[in-house]
């Protein structure tokens, strides 16, 4: 029952007990005695025209983005495919967290179980967008030593790309259905193999409505588009062959070349129809996306905020925000120094600055569980208010009318719901949101001109266009990514934070394979790099035997050739039959130094 009654096998100082090994054989367990060995993919281009022999990419899809179990702790209704709400809902917030509450339940929702942002339906998916994930190097010591970049995510999130699901007829509003009788949502994108990537469910204004929280791969060679659905595992799948992305016109994403991004229709580039109202659109820039508080959200501020929201010459900034602070350094417990106008949209859970939240009966005044400050919910652009002002209405599926509100920030005893006082208890507290008041930002008066400043002067500052709204609804949904490295005067440069390349090149030696080779006609090498690209200066395949005229050693990569995008080939001009064994040892590095080595050794051959 307990593990002082279990008995004692092995006690040695030599060993980890805390990695355990099994003491029977598997043939006593599982009656066989090794498993099935899994089939060495192939790789050898027959199972997509989109994968030529030996590419680096993959493909990735799904069948349905309507049959998903996204919602926390949710149920599929018995005449549905889609997850909902299910038992008590005292809070009035359906299990999807409250806006800054202490209820037992609130972390069920993003953090233990289900990624739904507010409250949505099915006819507000969009698009997909596929993100790396890349990983984070513990870097310790030396020059620059220790992690100088932050986001919610604490690893970096770039953008592959957005893919709208929606097809539709020509000439024609409707939409094709999938086999469970809903509008086809399916999509197949190519990406780079051997780069961790997750996905992220978008409206039309390319807000997450979901999203998924593991990392994911894919092999050179491999397609996965067999999951039958979003996170539907209680479900029947619904075969991806049956699917509008499966038929052979549809036109695949290839996001190893571009990276398509959602727009409006004005700017849209593929004169396609990507909703049912046509008014979205599709741009396509080259290479991966970042978005970055220096480089990309603080421009925006500059232009359109901080003529209002500034505290300079002693000034009361607008709504008590001041988007002007960048030149504090504010000390933050976790994250380190930070600049004051991030520190205040991103990383003010202790409500230094600004008005204050409700206090909490146990902890005090301070920003609860995914709220990084007032105006932003990490990953959830939906609901943070941030967002609600620089489009001009609330975005999270409820109204203000949903949950009480504090007439004055902070001041609990001046809480109210549809327009009465209501008591000041826990439970109101608890439940208590913040609303959308006034207009969008900037305020139109200002665009126009005509608002007046602190002072009395006319204020005139430049509109937000949708791109500017889009960059902070995505930076809001990366986690609010920022470049501690960042060089105002070299701002073009990598450097060793947020846009640091830590990922090595994706390296793949199809031809010859391991192990035995009956003979040797040609040498298959597929290569890419997602973000800082190949070096191909650096690219070397070295053979420790003689092999088609060169000697040991001898660097063969000047004798390849690009055969397909990403695939290079050496066709040998004598065959090779007779080996009497050897090492063939493939490597390149990106642009950023990062380096992938196969080193591959034969059998002699007959």
């Amino acid at each position: 029952d307990e593990p002082a009654e279990m008995r004692l096998i092995k006690n040695d100082s030599q060993y980890n007990e805390q990695w355990p090994r099994a003491v029977v054989s598997y043939q006593r367990i599982y009656g066989i005695a090794e498993p099935a060995r899994l089939k060495r993919l192939a790789n050898d281009g027959s199972l997509s025209p989109q994968l030529p022999a030996g590419t680096p990419f993959g493909l990735v899809g799904t069948s349905s983005l309507y049959k998903r179990e996204s919602y926390p702790q949710g149920a599929v209704p018995s005449d549905g495919v889609t997850a909902g709400h299910v038992g008590s809902d005292r809070s009035g917030y359906r299990g999807l967290g409250q806006f800054n509450g202490s209820e037992n339940h609130y972390f069920n929702n993003w953090i233990n179980q289900g990624a739904d942002s507010g409250v949505y339906s099915n006819d507000d998916i969009h698009a997909i967008r596929i993100l790396a994930m890349e990983p984070t190097t513990d870097r310790r010591n030396g020059p620059k030593a220790g992690r100088l970049f932050r986001n919610a995510a604490n690893e970096r999130l770039r953008i592959l790309g957005e893919i709208p699901v929606r097809k539709f007829h020509s000439g024609d509003r409707d939409q094709p259905l999938d086999p469970d009788g809903n509008p086809d949502t399916s999509f197949l994108a190519k990406i780079p193999a051997d780069t961790p990537f997750t996905f992220q469910t978008l409206d039309k204004d390319g807000m997450v409505l979901n999203m998924a929280q593991t990392w994911h791969q894919l092999r050179p060679g491999e397609i996965r588009h067999d999951c039958g659905g979003c996170h539907a595992h209680s479900q029947k799948p619904t075969l991806f062959s049956d699917t509008q992305a499966a038929r052979p016109d549809y036109q695949v994403f290839d996001l190893t070349a571009t990276t398509p991004l959602l727009t409006s229709k004005a700017r849209d580039e593929t004169k396609m129809k990507w909703d049912a109202r046509g008014e979205t659109g599709l741009r396509q820039t080259a290479g991966v996306t970042n978005v970055e508080y220096h480089r990309d959200v603080q421009p925006i501020l500059r232009k359109s905020c901080i003529t209002c929201h500034t505290a300079e010459d002693g000034r009361e900034p607008a709504g008590n925000l001041n988007l002007d602070a960048d030149r504090e350094s504010i000390r933050e417990e976790r994250w380190g120094n930070l600049p004051g106008t991030f520190a205040r949209l991103a990383r003010d859970g202790k409500a230094q600055f600004g008005y204050k939240p409700i206090s909490d009966r146990y902890i005090g005044p301070v920003w609860r569980g995914h709220q990084a400050s007032r105006y932003v919910r990490m990953f959830e652009s939906r609901r943070s208010l941030l967002t609600w002002k620089i489009h001009g209405r609330r975005t999270d599926g409820w109204t203000n009318d949903d949950f009480p509100t504090e007439l004055k920030p902070g001041d609990a005893t001046t809480l109210h719901w549809k327009g009465k006082p209501v008591e000041n208890n826990a439970a109101n507290r608890d439940i208590a949101d913040l609303d959308f008041t006034g207009s969008s930002m900037p305020p139109p008066a200002a665009v126009a001109g005509n608002y007046a400043g602190p002072d009395g002067k006319p204020i005139k500052v430049q509109s937000l266009t949708d791109e500017d709204r889009r960059t902070l609804v995505r930076w809001i949904d990366l986690g609010c990514p920022i470049d501690l490295d960042f060089d105002a005067n070299l701002p073009q440069e990598r450097g060793f934070g947020w846009m640091l390349d830590e990922t090595r090149p994706t390296l793949t030696l199809t031809i010859p394979t391991a192990g035995k080779n009956s003979e040797a006609t040609r040498l298959l090498i597929g290569m890419t790099d997602y973000y800082s690209g190949l070096d191909l200066e650096t690219f070397r395949v070295i053979a420790d035997f003689p092999l088609d005229g060169a000697a040991p050693g001898e660097n063969l990569s000047p004798r390849f050739q690009v055969v397909n995008p990403g695939v290079w080939e050496y066709q040998l001009a004598q065959r090779t039959t007779k080996l009497s064994g050897g090492t063939l040892t493939v490597s390149v590095r990106d642009r950023q130094g990062n380096e992938t080595r196969i080193v591959r050794s034969f059998r002699r051959m007959p």
